[in-house]
């Protein structure tokens, strides 16, 4: 019938249907032979029958357990038909064998990662990596520390991974986004600038690239730029898949509502599939028994000195115990007084830092969450696939993206009259949920010790304007406008916070060259602790707050320092959270709708000092009895709107806006 070498031959030159007809003949003859298992699973698996090809090098497996041949083709099919823990399984059979088989290793830490096994994946990368030092092990070290958030460690791997040649656009691009994410502002520039690529064939890169320019106010880059940028990003999302365009960076962008939304959606598409996924694996314990509360799950990448971590510290000791269960889920842990604080203020506290989404999705589904609340939506370092999954079953975003998800998983969004009109929700997929105010505070307290105006490079006299929000907050409109203020206000100062002179602070003063200013009127500050800052801010005497995105934390602490904010309302969320305070606080004066009237109102409080003193009087009397700094009439009024969402969802109702005003004590 035929002889071994035969079908071998046969194999080799492509006869497989005679090649499989011989091996299966000699097999009736020798079926202990575990070289005709092995040539039949490898001929099975060339013919696409993966799951006939594993059954026959299984069984030359058990003839041969020490087959490294048969273990990598048994380890190639699990993992080209996507059995990551079959491939797993026989990975380690074969290391066992092969312990310093660096590729193997490489190939067990990206099945490790793909199941979400990331702390296991990252030892497997980093064991592959020492034996050879090959630039792609590296490279995949760094995409598993940074997706754990071990930043430091992901910039050393990717760093070494470019030094070893591996200078791809991904790598650069996720170095990139670690060292933005650490505040190594003049590494990011030159990272995210200087990575090959163009905006309409990676607008990813474009994104970064444009980003990185706001960071350092290199306004002449991005104008330059912009065109390019705008053309990619509108033929990214006409694709029906591709690039995943994150919608939070693109609020920092000159890029419209519209267009900001219709990214929102195409990301919450591409989540909810994984969400869908993920579901799949996630067991629901059974129903709790009625306890008569409400549990509700606060979800956060800020619970330590962060700018919302200071906002809602003290929101979770707030809550009516006899009414409510808090829980509260960290994604970032940085332990600190804030932190331990919002911990205290919650029934149950859980440190979710390096999970995945899944671990994180597990976690609110064993505490049997009823309502959760969303404090991170697209930013920096936060989970929205967890969301996804939906491990609660109503789901509200809040606070830390101002901006609608464009996701069917997110049923509210929290806001209030002016920060988000009706006329301003039409692209929002959220159901709005208007509080008196969307904005919450929690306490804050100065130092005793006040620097002198001397001592902080703003001299003696003279009026000072401050901002302290992000550079990349600032435009060049902004920054003109300011200019224009201190144009007319002579001998007038700008207190600017610049976490990173080197990279910033010549293009602000260059551009205040162009505008005919003094650069030394610019006077740049770090970073403080809250209560050393708040002490050194009370030395402004009136903030100024940027057109584009406006200060909210940062307003807030202007505020607790007894400085009036200047606002301009703008036509987006972002743009409008000066005026919802000031609204708010009765400050209409402060609250413009033209840029002109913003430099004329500066120029006038400047000018007049009799006009500031009586805002200032106004907002010291404001800050001692308003509801606004009240904690607790906050807490009652978003407890209401999440009883009634709940009662909705319990009737059996579809979402719907809500509205909460103050009670008659208010």
């Amino acid at each position: 019938m035929g002889t071994r070498d035969e079908a071998i031959a046969a194999h080799r030159r492509g006869d497989l249907v005679k090649a499989e007809r011989l091996y299966r003949h000699l097999l009736r003859a020798a079926p202990s032979d575990a070289e005709l298992h092995y040539c039949l699973g490898l001929l099975c698996f060339q013919t696409s029958r993966a799951r006939e090809s594993i059954q026959w090098l299984q069984q030359a497996l058990a003839l041969a357990p020490a087959s490294g041949p048969t273990l990598q083709l048994l380890i190639r099919v699990s993992v080209e038909t996507g059995d990551a823990e079959g491939a797993l399984a026989s990975l380690d059979r074969y290391l066992a064998l092969h312990p310093h088989d660096a590729g193997m290793l490489h190939l067990k830490g990206q099945q490790l990662a793909r199941l979400g096994k990331l702390r296991d994946a990252e030892r497997a990368f980093f064991q592959a990596a020492e034996r050879t030092g090959e630039a792609a092990m590296h490279h995949d070290l760094g995409l598993c520390r940074q997706l754990q958030g071990n930043l430091p460690g992901a910039i050393q791997a990717y760093r070494e991974a470019i030094r070893r040649g591996h200078d791809h656009p991904r790598t650069r691009l996720w170095l990139a986004q670690c060292l933005r994410a650490v505040g190594r502002i003049r590494e990011y520039y030159e990272t995210a600038t200087g990575a090959t690529g163009d905006a309409l064939n990676d607008i990813e890169l474009a994104i970064e690239a444009q980003t990185a320019r706001r960071y350092v106010c290199d306004w002449e880059g991005v104008e330059t730029n912009q065109p390019a940028f705008m053309a990619g990003l509108q033929s990214a999302l006409k694709q029906g898949s591709g690039a995943s365009i994150p919608p939070g960076i693109l609020n920092f962008m000159e890029v419209d509502e519209p267009t900001i939304a219709s990214a929102a959606k195409k990301y919450a598409r591409q989540l909810a599939t994984a969400g869908d996924a993920l579901r799949q694996k996630l067991r629901r314990p059974p129903a709790r028994g009625d306890t008569g509360k409400l549990r509700v799950g606060y979800l956060s990448t800020d619970f330590f000195a962060h700018a919302v971590g200071f906002l809602v510290r003290d929101l979770f000791a707030c809550h009516d115990r006899t009414r409510f269960e808090i829980c509260g889920y960290s994604l970032r842990h940085h332990p600190d007084e804030v932190q331990a604080r919002i911990r205290e203020g919650c029934d149950t506290y859980r440190n979710l830092a390096g999970k995945n989404p899944e671990e994180i999705a597990h976690a609110i589904l064993g505490d049997r969450i009823d309502i959760l609340i969303d404090l991170a939506g697209y930013t920096s370092a936060a989970q929205p696939a967890v969301l996804a999954a939906r491990p609660a079953p109503v789901q509200i975003s809040w606070l830390g993206y101002l901006g609608t998800s464009g996701a069917d998983f997110i049923d509210y969004l929290i806001a209030d009259d002016v920060a988000l009109p009706e006329e301003l929700a039409g692209d929002y997929t959220e159901r709005i949920i208007r509080l008196p105010h969307f904005m919450i505070t929690s306490p804050l307290s100065t130092s005793e010790k006040s620097p002198s105006r001397e001592a902080l490079g703003l001299g003696n006299d003279g009026f000072v304007f401050c901002s302290f929000n992000q550079p990349y907050k600032l435009d060049r409109r902004t920054f003109g406008a300011w200019m224009d203020i201190l144009r007319r206000v002579p001998g007038s100062r700008l207190w600017m916070y610049v976490p990173d002179l080197e990279a910033c602070g010549g293009n602000l003063r260059r551009e205040a060259m162009r505008l005919e200013v003094d650069p030394g009127r610019l006077v740049f500050a770090g970073s403080e602790p809250m209560a050393q800052h708040l002490a050194r801010m009370a030395l402004a005497d009136l903030a100024l707050d940027p057109f584009h995105i406006s200060g909210g934390a940062t307003s807030v602490a202007a505020l607790y320092a007894g400085v009036p904010v200047l606002t301009l309302r703008g036509q987006s969320f972002l743009a409008r959270m000066g005026s919802s305070i000031n609204s708010r606080l009765g400050m209409d004066a402060l609250d413009c709708t033209t840029p002109e009237q913003y430099v004329m109102t500066a120029v006038e409080l400047a000018l007049n000092p009799a006009a500031l003193a009586a805002v200032k009087d106004q907002l010291k009397e404001t800050r001692r009895t308003h509801r606004f700094f009240d904690t607790g009439a906050f807490v009652h009024s978003l407890e209401e709107a999440l009883r009634i969402a709940w009662e909705r969802h319990a009737a059996g109702q579809a979402p719907a806006d809500i509205r909460v005003t103050d009670s008659p004590s208010g």
